[in-house]
């Protein structure tokens, strides 16, 4: 029987820099990077923050499974939550974990290092799944029967990779951690990988005043986005559906309740994406 073109996104992890639990960020979620793709029979997952425990208990109802993991990037907030990664630890499961190299590592050699003292208790030959890891340079495109998949190298600290995800005439893509240019104009490359998508989650973890000192310290090189030149770049690519994400660990529900309302009034199609939402394509 063929399996019904489905395409949606769940996130499992919305926050950027360091998990940020507590009861002023429970409407957003204090999560780290972790987010679901389905294509018809096939499961992606974009990075192994602390959202992907949360999604590893949700595989763990599903057994056996088989997902592909699309790497961003190996800062810390991107690859923390795998150690807690349930079904790692079972035979019969199958990941693929697709990375480029940043600052001439690669995933494997990350996860090495959390998976041993005296980080971390449990080694990485006591995984008992099946992992390959699979070297990607940015710019390539990769498919995997319909869907096709491609990527583009973005302005961050030791580089990220953007991903653009098509399937059944759709199109989702992720950018975040993404720094936009400094003197007012568009990132081209960043542009190119949003055209006319659907929906697209991108880099928006500072006010204006924050990036640019005028509250604390100026935020230039830290590899992130203001809100509102994330949405100045998603309208100049026709996106249809924006996605803020990536949000400040210390910044609580109230507050992103209140920019949201601002922006709503001029860009009802975007929103600061909350822990847990799912958005469907198909």
């Amino acid at each position: 029987m063929a399996v019904a073109p489905e395409f949606w996104v769940k996130y499992w992890g919305v926050r950027g820099s360091i998990p940020a639990p507590g009861a002023d960020t429970v409407r957003y979620g204090g999560n780290t990077t972790c987010i679901e793709i389905r294509c018809g029979d096939l499961r992606f997952a974009i990075d192994g923050g602390t959202g992907v425990r949360l999604f590893g208990d949700a595989l763990m109802r599903q057994l056996p499974v088989q997902v592909t993991f699309l790497m961003t990037h190996l800062h810390l907030d991107h690859v923390q939550g795998f150690p807690f990664f349930a079904p790692f630890l079972l035979p019969g499961n199958q990941f693929d974990v697709y990375s480029a190299l940043h600052n001439g590592s690669a995933v494997e050699d990350v996860l090495r290092l959390l998976f041993a003292q005296p980080a971390f208790p449990v080694t990485m030959d006591m995984l008992k799944a099946e992992i390959a890891f699979r070297r990607i340079s940015p710019g390539d495109e990769i498919r995997f029967g319909d869907v096709a998949i491609r990527t583009a190298w973005l302005e961050h600290p030791g580089g990220v990779v953007g991903y653009r995800i098509e399937y059944a005439g759709k199109v989702f893509v992720h950018c975040s951690d993404w720094e936009h240019p400094r003197d007012g104009s568009l990132d081209p490359v960043l542009l190119d990988l949003c055209r006319d998508a659907d929906l697209v989650s991108i880099d928006a973890t500072y006010t204006e005043d924050e990036y640019y000192g005028r509250k604390g310290p100026a935020r230039y090189g830290w590899g992130h986005a203001t809100h509102d030149q994330a949405l100045r770049h998603c309208k100049a690519a026709g996106v249809k559906q924006i996605l803020l994400f990536h949000h400040e660990p210390s910044r609580p529900d109230d507050a992103l309740d209140a920019i949201a309302a601002d922006i709503q009034q001029t860009m009802p199609n975007a929103q600061f994406v909350r822990e847990g939402s799912r958005f469907e394509l198909l």
